[in-house]
């Protein structure tokens, strides 16, 4: 079931509705949200927006930035943001506000962005071998997400020992 937005003419979920996102045409591009850094490193990149500095974002962590800078950050195509496809798929820095991650075309209301996520790697490891190996090659591409992979067996205390070890063989980290 959907119903229409009255201001912009768009169709919105009901979904939408119980949690509501900022309408895109009166997205506030100052307002500052989190950036997640997926990966096992630093990350650090030149400020293109307000030119006032590098960002250095630490392994595991989020950091603070404005909706500018990280739409400049994807204008100019940098890969952390944008990911291997070019529209944020398996890349390293994830955008934890659903209104920007949809203003700069990650996701819409029927697609998500495809980003690492423990809760996706807990229902690969409840899948037969056989799906879990081809559901693993999908979904852990980038060397961020190998080491994000293993860390996540680590916290979750997976106890499957051939699933282990294809994870092992597939991303060359040991446990």
């Amino acid at each position: 079931m959907s119903e229409t937005n009255v201001k912009t003419g768009n169709r919105q979920s009901t979904k939408a509705k119980q949690a509501p996102v900022e309408d895109i045409e009166d997205l506030n591009l100052d307002k500052i949200v989190n950036v997640r850094n997926l990966a096992d490193w630093d990350v650090g990149f030149a400020r293109r927006h307000d030119g006032q500095g590098d960002v250095q974002i630490t392994k595991n962590s989020t950091q603070r930035l404005s909706r500018n800078e990280i739409i400049a950050q994807i204008n100019n195509g940098i890969k952390l943001f944008t990911g291997i496809d070019g529209h944020g798929g398996h890349a390293t820095l994830y955008i934890e506000d659903a209104a920007t991650r949809k203003y700069v075309g990650f996701e819409t209301d029927d697609k998500e962005q495809e980003f690492f996520d423990i809760e996706k790697v807990k229902a690969l490891f409840t899948l037969p071998q056989a799906e879990y190996e081809a559901g693993l090659r999908n979904y852990i591409v980038t060397r961020a997400e190998k080491h994000a992979l293993m860390a996540a067996i680590k916290e979750l205390g997976v106890n499957d020992y051939r699933k282990i070890v294809f994870a092992t063989s597939y991303t060359g980290i040991n446990i």
